[in-house]
């Protein structure tokens, strides 16, 4: 009987370390794609004249994101609305989302 209830107890610590593993690599995944969707965004800020519409795909610590820049209008006309997305390269599932706002046309 004491054989059976250890059994189980092991069974269920490896459930256990299993979905903590799964987790992790997830967070570090979204972790990853966050500072990716920064520097990205960053160095979209930097530019004189943003332009919405741009795509690409961005390389961090081994692994492909796809991103993709919009600038959008809003009711205050020197004023304008910056998104990137980031996603998982292939899956298109998506990672980061980081939303600003610039001040200025640039045009």
């Amino acid at each position: 009987m004491a054989l059976v209830v250890l059994a189980l107890g092991g069974i269920g610590m490896l459930s256990l370390m299993q979905s903590s593993t799964r987790n992790a690599a997830a967070i570090q995944e979204r972790t990853l794609a966050v500072m990716a969707a920064e520097n990205l965004l960053n160095g979209a800020l930097l530019e004189s004249r943003l332009r919405g519409g741009e795509a690409g795909t961005y390389e961090l610590a081994g692994a492909s994101y796809a991103w993709q820049l919009r600038v959008e209008p809003t009711t205050d006309r020197d004023l304008q609305r910056v998104i990137l997305l980031v996603n998982a390269a292939g899956t298109g599932s998506e990672l980061a989302r980081l939303e600003t706002f610039r001040r200025g046309s640039g045009g």
